[in-house]
């Protein structure tokens, strides 16, 4: 089902839209409610949990590196376990209303300036099996000068407020000169799902 998607490319804009000076208004409420992400490191990144294991905010373990997690405390979790809405949902629903069923661990990134993700590729335990796609939606200062998303060593440029398909298996890095703001979707990848995405691309 990702080869499907993949005929259309590795970047996709959709319909999915909301004016991105609202939704910084409206999280605005949850300004206490950040927490680092991926604590056991240190790369400028801070998250605002959408969804989570609880539907708290207390940002474990959705906000820790579930690989890592896992590992330490010899449990067994992936993406779609975090399915349940934080108080925060209400924010993003204009996004998520088409995927409502088939959403997992998904949040607000902030980066502070030098904030960055190495480069890396998003793959799960089994190579050959992915279970999920990602939608990505830039909210402030994610285009260069600005913020630098590279993919396969390319700069991307978005619309902020538009929701995008990235192939996120090809390696990718992020790093922000000043604040930045992201949202970060997990969709389970099954039929529906890959045909309600080609249904809503921007063009078609």
């Amino acid at each position: 089902m990702y080869d499907k998607i993949l005929y259309y490319g590795d970047v996709i804009s959709t319909n999915l839209y909301k004016n991105p000076k609202l939704i910084l208004k409206d999280i605005d409420k949850f300004s206490n409610n950040w927490k680092p992400y991926n604590p056991r490191k240190n790369p400028g990144r801070e998250g605002l949990s959408i969804t989570s294991l609880d539907g708290g905010l207390s940002g474990v373990p959705d906000l820790d590196s579930v690989k890592e997690y896992c590992v330490k405390n010899n449990v067994e979790l992936d993406e779609m376990d975090f399915s349940i809405p934080t108080p925060v949902y209400s924010v993003v629903s204009s996004y998520t209303e088409l995927f409502k069923n088939d959403l997992g661990r998904s949040h607000f990134i902030r980066h502070k300036p030098g904030g960055f993700f190495p480069p890396h590729r998003d793959l799960g335990k089994d190579l050959t099996d992915i279970q999920s796609f990602r939608l990505f939606v830039p909210i402030q200062n994610c285009n260069p000068p600005q913020t630098w998303f590279m993919l396969d060593r390319k700069p991307l440029n978005f619309e902020h407020g538009r929701a995008y398909f990235i192939n996120t298996c090809i390696e990718h890095t992020v790093f922000s000169c000043y604040e930045a703001i992201f949202i970060v979707f997990n969709i389970a990848l099954n039929k529906n799902t890959v045909n309600t995405l080609l249904q809503n691309m921007q063009w078609r």
